[in-house]
């Protein structure tokens, strides 16, 4: 099952990892694998393979990077954790949202020329929250094409699925003419400033006054 996007199919690949003595194993749905290793540029490089139109989920977002996070070491870790993004080089860097999101970016090489890539990792279990996680990640990769099936069929084909209200934003909201601030007019800008409550720091002339 594969939703439509425009003309463009959404193809949906689910990810799982492993370990194993301090070594980590990257699986996809797909049936591809990396070799088990302790290099998080490997794993980096696998994430990093090009598929048009793809969107990636694992089952438990956080239960799925957490060892590919721990190769990058405590330092790095703590400013992924403080900030939600790190740098690992000039042309490599993470972004990480506990339960939503894990992207990455780097440098791939394809034909003999490099390319800047972007791949990111949704969790998926935020939509299916009654479930225990299926055993086979071909049945994650099928909950979420049930999951871009649902939505298709409400009129919503997103293009990431960091969140429920990611996604209304991404297909509904943007789509919409609502106006700003900007388009307030002056003097309706300046009676709703009248009508505004003050912070205590501004009463400084409370009192009789001659």
């Amino acid at each position: 099952m594969e939703t439509k996007a425009g003309d463009a199919e959404v193809r949906i690949i689910a990810y799982r990892t492993l370990t194993n003595n301090g070594k980590v194993q990257l699986l996809e749905s797909t049936g591809e694998a990396t070799k088990p290793t302790d290099n998080f540029y490997e794993l980096l490089g696998f994430l990093l393979e090009p598929y048009e139109r793809t969107i990636r989920i694992a089952w438990k977002l956080d239960a799925t990077v957490a060892p590919l996070l721990k190769l990058l070491g405590e330092e790095r870790c703590g400013r992924l954790h403080r900030t939600h993004k790190c740098r690992l080089s000039p042309t490599e860097g993470i972004f990480y949202v506990s339960s939503k999101v894990f992207s990455v970016d780097g440098i791939i090489r394809v034909d003999n020329l490099n390319y800047k890539a972007k791949s990111s990792l949704y969790d998926l279990q935020q939509y299916y929250p009654e479930l225990d996680e299926p055993e086979e990640l071909t049945e994650v990769q099928a909950l979420g094409e049930k999951l871009m099936y649902e939505l298709k069929k409400m009129g919503l084909v997103p293009s990431k699925l960091t969140s429920p209200v990611a996604i209304y934003e991404e297909c509904v909201m943007r789509r919409l003419d609502l106006p700003s601030v900007a388009d307030m007019p002056k003097e309706a800008a300046e009676w709703a400033y009248r009508c505004s409550g003050k912070l205590w720091i501004e009463a400084h002339q409370l009192g009789y006054w001659e």
